[in-house]
């Protein structure tokens, strides 16, 4: 009896470390449809993009993007994740023009922050985003420069 019942928890143990590494196969297969044009809109190109990668591990877990639109003069920032696509975790991007208040998406995101938006034609601006992992560790671009918290940009 206590054979079978050894035998029955050995094959229930087996069982659930097939399903949740299943699981973790899964999430590690989820391709994000989302595209910073996507998310800019028509008009929108993408100018500089710089990798969110874990502090730790080095892995990339998401792209903040910087796009323009030439026609009508503004400037587009979004952050795209590479890990943890379709789990809330939070998530930010931000755009920061002269002159105008920052503009920032900052929260728990699917799939990406953003956009934001603001005219920058004949300005500079300082754009930027973050990542956390589920344990909720912020995670920075490589760029993100600690005097100004991003990258300073011209048109």
């Amino acid at each position: 009896m206590y054979r079978t019942i050894r035998r029955l928890g050995v094959v229930l143990a087996v069982a659930l470390g097939l399903v949740a590494g299943a699981g973790a196969a899964a999430q590690a297969a989820v391709v994000n449809p989302v595209t910073p044009q996507s998310l800019c809109g028509l008009g929108y190109t993408v100018l500089d993009q710089d990798p969110i990668r874990h502090a730790e591990t080095g892995v990339r877990l998401g792209t903040v993007y910087l796009l323009h639109s030439p026609m009508v003069g503004y400037g587009c920032t979004v952050t795209v994740k590479s890990a943890y696509a379709g789990a809330l975790t939070r998530t930010q991007v931000y755009l920061a023009a002269q002159y105008l208040p920052t503009q920032t998406d900052d929260g728990d995101k699917l799939w990406a922050a953003g956009p934001t938006r603001a005219y920058v034609r004949g300005s500079c601006i300082i754009w930027g985003g973050f990542m956390a992992d589920p344990s909720g560790t912020i995670h920075y671009h490589d760029r993100a420069n600690p005097a100004i918290g991003g990258i300073g940009t011209c048109f």
